[in-house]
């Protein structure tokens, strides 16, 4: 009930939240950028399928997760990630970081329709969510859907956690969901256990922001800074600028030459900004137009994305902002990393704990007003020995904690196996007037429409599980593969035999086919590797074909017994293969004798992936077990000889056990 009223709630706001976006883009015209993947209209990549979807909602949480997806790039290729952002600052600040390389959407609305549809195209393994961004219909989709979600840098305070507990019976599924929270400090570790994470999916891997990686390298690409005392103030809020301008000129009059670095936190304030300085009777030039100052400019205003750090590299002092207001304060761990002493006012619940270590550490000193920050910036300024040591102290506090990159990552690595991430090979796509062409550029360097087209040569046909139509072999450039295409059954065959409703690529079986095996082969499962596939648009519907690697020496089940009985290994390797199949809960719809094969050494594998999915439950496999069960029979009673026997399905029955509880077949 709880959860069905939140739906309401969230479709009722639906249109309120789009209004406001649109609102919002006339500040900041980002907001107005790809409305659609807002109700989950993206359009991914191919190659993104089966990869990992990351959610960082804004510059905090990307900035966050800059070391995460650093080291997560080391066994994820690029092509398999995904980011999403709420802002479109945070998306400015992903794109100042990796440019194209790593894949941007936005996120969803929190509805059933605007989530299913983001997670039905992205088709993501896991999804990875930084902080505190726990959307319940996300959780919900991803439930049904089969993915594993993981919470990481996860931050609670006591509101929060009090909001939390007011909301229990929307919240409590959420929490026994979750395969992993990865806490950012102690405190919110136990706030996470309370609120109803199980204890085992529970670690304190510490601040993913220790381990954010300062660039030396830039720090003398700015020789008009070097021999400057320079105060950063970063990521500023509004009331913060103005006390800041109306200050400085007490630090002016006791550093001659100091220059103040404004770093507004939203960019639609930029503007603003630069009038308060204009008011203000501040010497000053703007970042976005190239200016630089000169040894009379007295502020520069940084109104570009994607710079702080390298603001915080020229620091001698920063000022953290959203703390003299009540925001609740940002990070100090950026300008920490680069061995900056930072100053904050007394609005820091975001970050109590961080701040209350840095306080201790001397590394940092709460102020109470741009009065106060002046003066204690200039009296750290004047004594160069403590400016060095508090520098120092903040590098020392930073290093002391580093290591939550490489502990989050192999608390991921556990939730993602067996999946084998460089095995999610590239997929490259192209269109041809009414086709539209996928392929792995690892397995055949062209694609083209010829590719597709059977061989002439009665040689080449293999048989099929359905009995519709035909397999053929055709030789690619690393060995041989397996061409089919799709036919339908039964009295549609007769009215339209090959051609299917639909007109988007990625919804056709062939590519749907094609995204499944890629997964499953990176899985390691006993299935073949996709190499092509081919949508041919045609009026109302299409047509569609698929190539997969050729699996040697190979023969399906129903040859086998037609020639002489199987022994009891083979079918134990049968029974095993499906039951890997069934733990990674992939649903085969036509699990039939013919779609079994063993090969020369006696290993099994599973083909014709054609409407199959990853399906939730556990009825559904003895279903699996008993339409192949029917199709023996039914062999049986259709071939001669055919040497089959029920003593054989024992054997298979009992390996299939082996990985778990075997589900008995109906008779």
């Amino acid at each position: 009930m709880a959860h069905r009223s939140y739906r309401l709630l969230m479709r009722a706001l639906t249109l309120p939240v789009l209004s406001w976006l649109w609102l919002r883009g006339h500040k900041d015209a980002g907001y107005r950028e790809r409305l659609g993947e807002r109700l989950g209209f993206i359009d991914p990549t191919p190659a993104s399928a089966g990869g990992l979807w990351i959610h960082a909602a804004s510059v905090g949480e990307v900035q966050a997760a800059r070391p995460l997806i650093a080291a997560l790039r080391t066994e994820w290729p690029d092509h398999t990630i995904t980011v999403s952002t709420q802002s479109p600052n945070g998306a400015r600040t992903l794109r100042a970081h990796w440019g194209d390389a790593i894949q941007h959407v936005y996120a969803p609305i929190d509805t059933p329709g605007a989530a299913g549809r983001f997670l039905d195209r992205l088709q993501p393994s896991m999804l990875v969510l930084i902080e505190r961004e726990i959307w319940p219909e996300w959780l919900c989709q991803c439930r049904q859907r089969l993915i594993p979600v993981a919470l990481v840098n996860a931050r609670l305070s006591a509101d929060s956690a009090a909001s939390y507990e007011r909301w229990r019976a929307l919240m409590r599924p959420v929490w026994a969901q979750l395969a992993v929270v990865a806490a950012a400090d102690a405190p919110s570790e136990e706030r996470y256990a309370t609120l109803g994470v199980p204890r085992k999916h529970l670690l304190h891997t510490g601040n993913l922001k220790f381990d954010q990686r300062d660039t030396q390298e830039d720090a003398h690409s700015l020789p008009w800074l070097e021999r400057r005392a320079v105060v950063v103030a970063g990521s500023t809020h509004e009331g913060e600028e103005s006390a800041l301008i109306a200050s400085w000129h007490e630090l002016a009059r006791q550093i001659p030459g100091a220059l103040l670095i404004l770093v507004p936190r939203h960019p639609e304030r930029f503007d603003a900004v630069a009038q308060e300085l204009e008011e203000g009777g501040l010497s000053y030039v703007r970042r976005s137009r190239g200016e630089t100052p000169i040894d009379s400019t007295s502020v520069l205003l940084a109104d570009t994305m994607g710079e702080l750090t390298l603001w915080y590299l020229h620091a001698s002092v920063c000022f953290i902002g959203g703390s003299l207001v009540p925001i609740g304060g940002h990070n100090a761990l950026e300008a920490m990393t680069c061995a900056k002493p930072v100053l904050f006012g007394p609005h820091t619940h975001h970050f109590q704990e961080l701040y209350q270590d840095v306080e201790a550490s001397g590394a940092g000193e709460r102020i109470d007003s741009a009065r106060l920050l002046m003066h204690t910036a200039a009296q750290w300024m004047r004594d160069k020995t403590l400016l060095q040591r508090k520098g120092q102290q903040a590098r020392d506090f930073v290093l002391r904690q580093q290591g939550s990159s490489q502990r989050t990552l192999e608390t991921l690595r556990q939730v993602w196996a067996p999946m084998h991430p460089p095995l999610l090979s590239p997929v490259s796509a192209q269109e041809a007037g009414a086709q539209t062409l996928w392929h792995d550029p690892q397995r055949i360097t062209v694609c083209d429409a010829a590719l597709f087209e059977a061989p002439s040569t009665n040689g080449s046909t293999l048989a099929t599980g359905s009995g519709r139509g035909q397999a053929h072999r055709i030789s690619l450039d690393l060995g041989e593969g397996v061409l089919r295409h799709y036919r339908r059954g039964g009295l549609m065959a007769r009215l339209s035999p090959d051609r299917y409703l639909g007109r988007q690529a990625r919804d056709s079986r062939a590519m749907a086919e094609f995204t499944l095996l890629r997964r499953m082969h990176a899985w390691g499962l006993p299935v073949p590797a996709p190499v092509a596939a081919r949508q041919r648009r045609a009026g109302w519907g299409y047509t569609a074909d698929i190539v997969v690697a050729m699996i040697p020496q190979t023969r399906n089940v129903a040859q086998c017994l037609s020639d002489a009985p199987l022994p009891d290994a083979a079918w134990r390797a049968l029974g095993t293969a499906i039951r890997r199949l069934h733990d990674r809960q992939v649903f085969h719809a036509d699990l039939n004798c013919h779609n079994l094969l063993i090969n020369a050494t006696g290993e099994a594998w599973i083909v014709d992936f054609d409407k199959c999915a990853l399906r939730a439950g556990e009825a559904w496999k003895a279903q699996n077990l008993d339409r192949l069960l029917r199709s023996l029979r039914k062999e049986k009673e259709r071939r001669n000889p055919f040497h089959w026997d029920e003593s054989g399905w024992g054997a298979l029955l009992l390996a299939y056990s082996g990985s778990g509880s075997a589900p008995a077949p109906r008779d």
